[in-house]
């Protein structure tokens, strides 16, 4: 475990790459997994197993030029080769850097099996592929129980995705695909009523109310982070047997994630993993907006707890503490019994929604980490801070946010 704790610092390169570290990646030496030939046949399914797990890997970016998606498969064929799947069976849709298309592809204690190879035509950030590929996922491997996967790039509720003909174009984004990315609510559309127990996002700012509040409705539990991910990922070869595990232990799994990015040093030392049940969000949403709508004022100064690392040309956060805001707004409003009431039920549900949360004390050695709830949210100061990056379409500001500045009929 040592020995794999200082092969993955050496390693380790920081999200979103910068293009100034680009020579760098070219060094890469991870060496493609092998692969078990293919059988002359489509494979065909095999008999039901406890649980099955997805992974949708999306590597044809950055990423994947860097060879991190090649290291995370070799760590999960060594937890395949140390029985580490618990006979349960583990399939990745792989669309890698230097392959000509895409794959669904088993991983075996022999390598990696591929059970079907995919066209082109569409990206494999739209809601057709992605379709498509947990169809033939469960298909190939049938089960009681399913756990995914989401591997890439990601901003939480930000950026705007592919267009899809059920709505157009949202703000927020999960995954690339040769600079494309997929809409949380293309996402939430696609996975509702798939019959996933989780979603762990191996994946940057995917802990966001915003976010999660969208996915609500399509597992039970969620796994991420408030924060930038090291491009490394998860160790999988440590969490694989939480995940794979037929009553999944979901905390068990950000732990070791947590665990081993907090045993480096200096500014490989980074990390805030998050788990969210997913029933509490509701609760939650309605707590929230019972303290919105008393109409609080941050107090004069305000800054947050920040998740993003300043970025170039002056671009603002998004992302801070959800706890700390909430706080904030409590501390600076007039005392009141309503108010008091209010924020010891917001207090309990989110303690009932935000199952486990971890921070180091510094992101990258950049972002000083002094509150993390587990959650992030963004920051409206006034209602035209709404109309950045369409965030006024947000399920979010729609049930929530947008009691901030709700005024009653008056008589």
């Amino acid at each position: 475990m040592v020995k794999r704790l200082v092969n993955l610092a050496s390693r380790l390169f920081f999200l979103p790459v910068l293009a100034v570290s680009a020579v760098l990646l070219t060094g890469c030496d991870s060496e493609s997994p092998e692969l078990v030939p293919s059988d002359p046949v489509i494979p065909q399914p095999s008999s039901e197993v406890k649980r099955a797990v997805f992974v949708y890997l999306l590597s044809d970016n950055s990423l994947g030029k860097g060879g991190y998606d090649r290291d995370n498969l070799s760590d999960m064929i060594e937890a395949a080769k140390a029985g580490r799947l618990g006979g349960n069976r583990l399939l990745v849709y792989h669309d890698d850097f230097d392959a000509e298309s895409p794959a669904l592809k088993e991983v075996t204690p022999l390598g990696l099996r591929i059970l079907k190879s995919y066209d082109n035509s569409v990206s494999s950030v739209s809601s057709e592929r992605m379709e498509q590929a947990i169809a033939d996922f469960k298909s190939y491997a049938p089960a009681e129980r399913y756990g995914l996967v989401v591997w890439s790039h990601a901003t939480g509720w930000l950026q705007t995705g592919v267009a899809e003909p059920q709505g157009g174009a949202t703000p927020m984004w999960v995954g690339e695909d040769k600079g494309k990315y997929m809409n949380v609510t293309t996402l939430a559309r696609v996975l509702d009523g798939k019959g996933f127990d989780y979603v762990y996002f191996d994946c940057c700012h995917m802990a966001s109310v915003e976010a999660l509040y969208e996915l609500r409705g399509v597992a039970r539990k969620f796994v991420g982070s408030c924060a930038e991910l090291p491009a490394a990922g998860m160790p999988y070869y440590d969490t694989l047997p939480s995940l794979m595990a037929y009553d999944a232990d979901l905390e068990g799994a950000a732990e070791a994630t947590f665990a081993m990015y907090d045993a480096m040093e200096g500014v490989n030392r980074t990390s805030t993993m998050s788990v969210i049940d997913a029933s509490g969000l509701d609760r939650l949403a309605e707590a929230t907006k019972a303290i919105y709508s008393l109409r609080p004022q941050l107090p004069t100064g305000y800054t947050g707890q920040p998740y993003e690392r300043p970025k170039y040309g002056g671009v603002p956060c998004y992302m801070f503490d959800f706890d700390h805001y909430v706080t904030a707004l409590y501390s600076s409003s007039p005392a009141s019994s309503e108010m008091r009431k209010a924020y010891a039920e917001w207090l309990l549900a989110l303690d009932g929604c935000v199952t486990y949360q971890a921070s180091t004390p510094w992101i990258f050695n950049t972002i000083r980490i002094d509150y993390h709830c587990g959650l992030s949210t963004y920051i409206l100061r006034d209602e035209s801070d709404a109309d950045i990056n369409g965030y006024r379409q947000l399920a979010w500001y729609t049930d929530v946010a947008s009691a901030l500045f709700d005024v009653a009929d008056e008589q």
